[in-house]
């Protein structure tokens, strides 16, 4: 499920959805999304979701890291997702710790709205 055609398509919603142009028009910044044991580097340029590369290496760039289980995430992805599988937060929740967040937590915090307005997009794909 996640490999980087299904990648490319949540990157053609994001950047197909019209609220991204003015959610998002002060969103940048690079995110890793792990999802099981494969991880994408996701690029976000003033909104639109400009680079995804599933190509890391040790000198790959991101200010924060987000991994879960890939099982978690296809709950994640679902239209109707179940309880404590809906949004980021109760997928990280401590008493469930399905996801963790690594780095700078600030850019997640300045770019909340955006982040998750591109993630709920991945229930499209």
């Amino acid at each position: 499920m996640f490999d980087m055609s299904w990648m490319k398509r949540w990157q053609d919603a994001v950047n197909a959805n019209g609220p991204m142009n003015w959610i998002g028009k002060h969103f940048t910044a690079d995110f890793l999304l792990g999802f099981g044991d494969k991880n994408f580097v996701v690029s976000f340029n003033k909104g639109k979701l400009v680079n995804v590369t599933d190509q890391i290496g040790p000198e790959t760039c991101y200010q924060l890291a987000i991994r879960g289980p890939a099982e978690s995430w296809k709950k994640f992805v679902q239209k109707v997702p179940p309880p404590m599988y809906n949004d980021l937060w109760a997928m990280a929740h401590p008493l469930h710790g399905r996801v963790t967040m690594e780095g700078d937590q600030k850019v997640l915090w300045q770019n909340m709205r955006a982040f998750f307005w591109a993630l709920d997009r991945m229930r499209e794909v």
